[in-house]
């Protein structure tokens, strides 16, 4: 198992990131934690991956406009959100982007139909790839450390501990997302 984290840990990471990448980037913490991975590849990887995936969703918001979001059900349902968010906070968005769940990409996309200069969007989004990837990786390396404090000896255990905790980070991230969707539809009744 050692080997195979360590040769396509970085790997999922990346691609994890490229689209939502809360769950790997905490998993990627936590593994190096546990020593299967170094933390400061876990956060390079997953700042590419962020800064790679937010600009990709950027740039198909520019090339293509708001036609691409108006195709898909999944995408249109959420612009009317996605509107009152950029209208109501502006240049901030830009900077927090990378921390709103669920709603990222239809966001991007239309701050790529926006008229903000790429050089600005560049700046904030290479920022807040860097600030998330610490924090969110942080979060998977402390607890990380909680999961090495209780089990001693995490070897003989460690299939067990990494599938509960993978269970439940994807608990947790199913409650919030949940509620994020209960908040995203009394904001869209407003």
């Amino acid at each position: 198992m050692e080997a195979y984290i360590e040769k396509l840990g970085y790997i999922g990471i990346f691609i994890g990131t490229f689209l939502e990448g809360e769950t790997t980037v905490l998993i990627g913490g936590i593994l190096s934690k546990l020593g299967y991975m170094n933390i400061y590849k876990v956060f390079i990887f997953a700042a590419m991956g962020t800064f790679a995936g937010d600009f990709t969703f950027f740039s198909i918001g520019k090339i293509f406009g708001r036609n691409i979001v108006d195709k898909y059900e999944f995408l249109s349902s959420k612009v009317p959100i996605a509107d009152k968010i950029i209208k109501k906070h502006g240049n901030f968005i830009i900077f927090i982007i990378r921390f709103l769940v669920g709603i990222r990409a239809v966001v991007l996309l239309l701050l790529g139909c926006t008229n903000i200069k790429v050089s600005k969007f560049l700046l904030f989004s290479i920022a807040n790839s860097i600030l998330w990837s610490i924090v969110v990786s942080a979060i998977g390396y402390i607890f990380g450390n909680v999961v090495y404090i209780i089990v001693k000896d995490i070897k003989q255990y460690e299939f067990h501990i990494l599938s509960a905790i993978i269970l439940i980070i994807l608990i947790i991230i199913f409650i919030s997302r949940r509620i994020i969707e209960k908040k995203e539809k009394s904001y869209a009744d407003r």
